[in-house]
């Protein structure tokens, strides 16, 4: 069954990543949510690029009248600033453009979260990754995939000084590392994004580790 699909944090690793390896025909209809116009997609007309202010999510709603919402949205406190402002984009923005969707009949809501991810974690970062999770849930919608990542690979078009010494790091000693800590390239992720637009279970699933490296 062919679905329209609507994309939030579009210029992101995995946002990127997953709107660029979707071919012509594949969806009924593919809308990038963005702040800013997407170089790399300008010769995919078949994707919508819906240039949008962020500070007034309202007038979004027609862009989120679709089947499957995807959320790769997401910062570093480093570039929001503080903590408050990064609370706002990783919590407060997703959760709102959430219920906007659900409200105009999106059933399939697919989070990009992060590894470690708990409401009740001592770790600021996780604590805002895991409270997000929970608050998705009271959503109501019919699919709610989250995907736990751990440390990203992939060229991001900001720079992550602390994520690039750990990719030094970590990558030769991938197969040391258990299955919940191993990176993880963005096109790996996207691919999973994929399967589950084809077909997930209803209620809520969340996939970390090895399950995220699986297709189906």
């Amino acid at each position: 069954m062919t679905q329209t699909i609507a994309v939030i944090g579009s210029t992101g690793l995995i946002g990127l990543q997953f709107l660029n390896s979707i071919s012509k025909g594949e969806y009924e209809g593919v809308t990038a949510i963005t702040r800013r116009e997407i170089p790399s997609l300008s010769g995919k007309p078949y994707i919508h690029q819906a240039i949008r202010d962020f500070s007034d999510l309202e007038k979004m709603r027609p862009d989120l009248k679709t089947d499957v919402l995807v959320c790769a949205l997401g910062t570093t406190i480093k570039t929001a600033g503080s903590q408050e402002r990064f609370f706002e984009i990783d919590h407060n923005i997703p959760l709102a453009l959430a219920k906007i969707a659900h409200e105009e009949g999106c059933q399939t809501f697919i989070l990009v979260s992060s590894m470690g991810a708990n409401a009740h974690s001592k770790i600021f970062y996780s604590r805002v990754k895991g409270q997000l999770e929970t608050a998705l849930e009271k959503v109501g919608f019919e699919q709610l995939h989250i995907l736990r990542p751990s440390m990203l690979l992939g060229e991001r078009q900001e720079s992550r000084g602390g994520e690039f010494i750990g990719k030094l790091i970590m990558k030769p000693l991938s197969f040391l590392i258990p299955w919940q800590y191993k990176p993880i390239h963005a096109s790996i992720v996207a691919a999973k994004i994929r399967a589950l637009i084809s077909g997930g279970d209803s209620g809520t699933s969340i996939w970390s580790g090895r399950e995220l490296f699986k297709k189906n």
